[in-house]
């Protein structure tokens, strides 16, 4: 009952003082607003990288390539100088000896490439693949077919192109079946890949020629040279450490020793990125937490004016029978009041700064990246706790000093 009398009270009191009320809450709102917004927008970082790595394998993918430096037994950085290399055929004994494994396609690059057609040319990115690549990197054919074991036993001259080089080098003509040469050299299109866009993890992939990897290494690179590169997808995300070790063993296998090798492991990374998420969401948050700590500042200073300007209202309420507990209550209440409706009105924006902040990034920084939006509930929730603490800890002291004045003393307060 005393509660919901001092509440009323207390209404009645801010509602008397509405912009002097609104001027208290308005760093909280900001406090509020900013922290929740700030840890959104930390904790799209991982959703973003998450999104990326399911636009180019999942977070399954795996990986394996020979570098060009090793560590040696004394743990230092040295020439990788062994001769052996991946091979195209190791892709067929790998399947059989990882069970924990349900794709590896095989992929070499060549770097840029003129292609020509019909007096158009183009400045392209080549790259040899083996068959299950389309579906090892989440690049569907839009139309005709793409490569089969066939087209790599026969070294066929058959390329798959980009959306980009569709547009660019042939218009308006279907090019499924025209001829493309690609530094001289003769290929037939059979299919055209669909547009991944200019994204983060998939610059420029519109802009690629597709051909069979037997042919890349006969034609351009040479097999010794080729810098093949097995990308791979795990069964599920519980089982890549087991599919790691699953490799290493068939390493052992074909190539003696698997210290000549190494992995890129996306679990890994987006691991490392959700810890880094993590501190940045933190420093954001401590950042944006001297606003709001400011602003619990503001309402200890204005109540402690409130306290000065009521004192005879204060006086008169205990020579009436209040206690010095309704005083305190009464102005705790206030504090609190004033601190929820900031809290409440910070997180509403907050959603918003959210959105804003999200399509900045977008557009400026990491442009065309579409980062997420995502608004944490958490941090929402622990923000509307922080506003009702930041109410009680910073109302206590002014609610104290109004219950320990004197009513004698209170009502002679000019």
């Amino acid at each position: 009952m005393r509660i919901m009398q001092g509440l009323s009270v207390s209404l009645s009191a801010l509602r008397r003082n509405k912009l002097r009320s609104l001027l208290t809450v308005l760093g909280i709102i900001i406090g509020i607003a900013a922290v929740v917004a700030m840890v959104s927008v930390g904790g799209g970082l991982k959703h973003f990288v998450i999104a990326e790595f399911d636009r180019i394998g999942g977070a399954t993918t795996i990986v394996l390539y020979r570098p060009g430096e090793i560590k040696d037994k004394d743990g230092k950085w040295v020439r990788n100088k062994t001769t052996e290399r991946l091979e195209y055929q190791d892709i067929s004994a790998i399947s059989s000896f990882c069970p924990s494994i349900k794709n590896i396609s095989g992929i070499i690059g060549s770097g840029g490439k003129t292609v020509l057609y019909r007096g158009r040319n183009k400045s392209v990115d080549v790259e040899g693949v083996t068959p299950k690549y389309s579906e090892g990197r989440n690049w569907p054919v839009e139309s005709g077919y793409f490569f089969e074991d066939q087209d790599l036993a026969e070294n066929r001259m058959v390329c798959a192109i980009g959306s980009k080089v569709r547009q660019d080098v042939f218009g308006d003509v279907d090019p499924i079946g025209e001829v493309l040469r690609i530094s001289d050299q003769r290929f037939t299109v059979v299919a055209t890949m669909i547009e991944k866009g200019n994204k983060m993890a998939t610059i420029n992939w519109d802009n690629r020629v597709l051909i069979p990897l037997t042919v890349m290494e006969t034609r351009f690179t040479g097999k010794k040279n080729s810098g093949l590169n097995f990308w791979i997808q795990a069964v599920d995300i519980d089982l890549v450490d087991q599919a790691v070790a699953e490799l290493k063993v068939a390493l052992r296998r074909l190539h003696k020793s698997e210290e000549y090798f190494d992995f890129f492991i996306a679990q890994e990374i987006i691991k490392r990125v959700g810890s880094v998420s993590k501190i940045l969401q933190l420093l954001l948050a401590g950042v944006a937490g001297i606003s709001l700590f400011v602003g619990g500042i503001g309402i200890m200073n204005i109540m402690l004016v409130s306290v000065t300007e009521r004192t005879r209202e204060i006086g008169l309420r205990k020579a009436v029978g209040a206690t010095g507990f309704d005083i305190r209550l009464q102005f705790l209440l206030e504090s609190v009041l004033l601190s929820i409706i900031g809290g409440t009105i910070g997180i509403l924006i907050s959603s918003g700064l959210a959105l804003g902040a999200a399509l900045a990034v977008t557009k400026f920084l990491i442009k065309d990246s579409q980062w997420p939006a995502s608004f944490s509930i958490n941090a929402a929730a622990a923000a509307f706790l922080v506003s009702t603490v930041i109410g009680v800890t910073f109302g206590l002291y002014p609610a104290i000093k109004a219950s320990r004045l004197q009513p004698t003393e209170a009502l002679r307060y000019e």
